[in-house]
């Protein structure tokens, strides 16, 4: 891979369904779509440099483990170091509670990695590019670029991933019908994968989850003003995130802290740009007039 020298930062200018996407800044078009680690020539801002104090995300430094749909999927390794610490936690009561462990990481990450491939389907449908897909720890990110999609394709993008759990589910609830044993224990357990996945990410408008981005294209679509738009976004998100970090102190579950104070820390990304004049660098807000044909409100 070439690198260029002098100013030129690493970027990636992909949105990331369900995740959180770099903050965009001015600069000379080197090439339309660079993919993850290339860099791009750009001037630094101010608020760039705030807001990220490195070049890429440290948990989108991950090795490509395979293709799907001519899709690369990439695997943190903090992903691998979490499977085999469930696994080995499950490995304590017996070999039934190991196997069913192992098989329960299995069908988690492959359920999130269908959600996310349902994000890149939906993008590719409506004109837009597809980088890759990571799998993390916290569930799954999909590099995609909707420049050219309207406010109702970002909105079938955002919805396409949670969808994927309506014929996830089903299977597995005739699975769960028609077995028994172990393969029915493992069935119901997918079962109520699907159904926690589908719910979260339709019901908790935390940014970058789908359902923030669900409404924030309903905002465009309503012709809501990108400054109201936004305050929407953030103070909905901020609420949830939130009541994400309460709730996972409260019964010290950790996933929901981690959760929590992702999506705060990609919430404040927006708030630092809006309050700085710069909302139009986010992603969720680059092409909102366009898209909303709303204008700049107060």
């Amino acid at each position: 891979m070439s690198r260029s020298t002098g100013d030129a930062i690493p970027i990636n200018t992909y949105e990331r369904s369900d995740a959180p996407s770099h903050v965009q800044v001015s600069r000379p078009a080197v090439v339309p779509f660079p993919v993850i680690g290339q860099p791009v020539r750009q001037e630094q801002s101010f608020v760039a440099s705030a807001i990220s104090s490195s070049d890429e995300p440290w948990y989108s430094r991950s090795p490509k483990a395979f293709t799907v749909s001519g899709i690369d999927v990439h695997v943190s390794p903090l992903l691998i170091i979490y499977v085999a610490f469930v696994i080995a936690m499950g490995s304590f009561d017996g070999l039934y509670h190991f196997g069913l462990s192992l098989f329960y990481c299995v069908v988690l990450f492959g359920t999130v990695l269908v959600h996310e491939l349902g994000h890149c389907w939906a993008t590719r449908n409506v004109g837009g590019v597809v980088s890759h897909i990571l799998l993390w720890p916290l569930g799954g990110l999909a590099y995609i670029n909707l420049d050219a999609s309207s406010a109702k394709g970002d909105l079938w993008v955002a919805a396409a991933g949670p969808l994927t759990h309506i014929p996830m589910g089903l299977v597995w609830l005739l699975l769960s019908a028609i077995t028994s044993g172990f393969v029915k224990d493992l069935a119901w357990e997918a079962l109520w994968i699907n159904v926690y996945l589908f719910a979260f990410n339709l019901l908790i408008p935390a940014y970058p989850m789908d359902a923030s981005r669900i409404l924030t294209s309903t905002l465009a679509i309503c012709g809501v003003s990108v400054s109201a738009a936004s305050i929407v976004v953030i103070g909905l998100s901020m609420i949830m995130s939130t009541a994400l970090l309460v709730y996972g102190f409260w019964l010290v579950q950790l996933l929901p802290v981690f959760v929590g104070g992702y999506t705060m820390a990609e919430t404040y990304k927006i708030y630092a740009l809006r309050r700085a004049g710069q909302i139009h660098q986010h992603p969720s807000f680059a092409k909102y007039e366009q898209r909303s044909g709303a204008s700049v409100g107060v």
